[in-house]
């Protein structure tokens, strides 16, 4: 499913990449096509290659810009992002080189453009605040010293969400233990339980 999101990070993207490499006066056209069409074209992606991910987009972007990089302003969005576009994609592993080196020439490169298209509204460790297939492996032994190290060994350690956490008997101990084997998912799962 293309997010909105996405859509509109994308459209950012190649008109950064447009701007820059291909026509300095380039304006994307007014109204919903240049959404429509950049929508059409990563959903082409995602049927064609499975899974969206942000370094494909921009994988793809790159790929369908440098295609049109000598035609100056005689060119349109739809053009670029048409059914040809995703055949070109993915074809020749030497084109990457090239196309780096273009991005290079005006100071661009795949790592900024895949921070424009990051979605940074949701932690990326977020997903780890609980996870409840640790569930059945806190419950084995559980308030057993034996059951705190396998607890310590096989899991994410203490959760706020976490049933087995609540009745445990070695919940500061593991708290202690998570803060120093997982800094970030502690300081994500502290977060947790003050927003509550």
């Amino acid at each position: 499913m293309v997010s909105e999101y996405l859509t509109r990070q994308t459209l950012k993207m190649f008109h950064e990449i447009a701007s820059k490499l291909i026509h300095p006066d380039y304006r994307l056209p007014q109204g919903g096509e240049p959404t429509r069409i950049i929508r059409t074209a990563l959903q082409r992606i995602e049927k064609k290659y499975g899974a969206l991910t942000a370094q494909r987009v921009v994988d793809y972007v790159v790929c369908a810009a440098h295609a049109f990089k000598d035609r100056g302003a005689n060119w349109k969005l739809n053009q670029v992002f048409g059914p040809k576009s995703i055949e070109r994609f993915n074809t020749d592993k030497r084109r990457v080189y090239y196309e780096n080196k273009w991005l290079a020439s005006q100071g661009l490169n795949r790592a900024a453009l895949l921070s424009m298209i990051i979605d940074r509204s949701e932690h990326p460790k977020a997903k780890y605040i609980f996870v409840p297939s640790e569930e059945g492996t806190k419950l084995r032994l559980l308030n057993r010293q034996v059951g705190f190290v396998i607890c310590q060994t096989s899991t994410l350690g203490w959760s706020p969400l976490s049933e087995a956490c609540a009745e445990c008997e070695y919940i500061e101990q593991c708290k202690l233990e998570t803060q120093k084997k997982y800094p970030e998912i502690f300081r994500l799962r502290m977060e947790y339980v003050s927003q509550q």
